[in-house]
């Protein structure tokens, strides 16, 4: 079996790390913004809406609310991170 030899910087790595990241982290910038009333009428926040809501939308059509609280963002977040590490461990070393 063919093993491509390591790369001097493991792009592949760090370009997944960094999509992850950057996802994660607008989630959670959003999450915050969310508890101090900031809603759509800000440019800042509708651009993270649009960057988060493909990942967090399809979570809150299945769990929905439970009461006033919307576990969707952890359900995702927790996903993102279960896919991200699997993603990072499934990649041959030094990628």
């Amino acid at each position: 079996m063919f093993v491509p030899p390591p790369l001097p910087i493991q792009i592949v790595s760090l370009i997944i790390q960094a999509f992850f990241g950057i996802i994660i982290l607008a989630m959670l910038i959003r999450a915050v913004a969310s508890w101090f009333h900031m809603d759509e009428r800000y440019a800042f926040i509708r651009f993270l809406a649009r960057l988060t809501d493909p990942f967090i939308a399809p979570t809150r059509r299945i769990i929905g609310q439970v009461g006033v609280m919307d576990f969707s963002f952890i359900v995702t977040w927790i996903t993102l991170m279960i896919l991200e590490a699997l993603l990072l461990q499934s990649m041959p070393i030094g990628w």
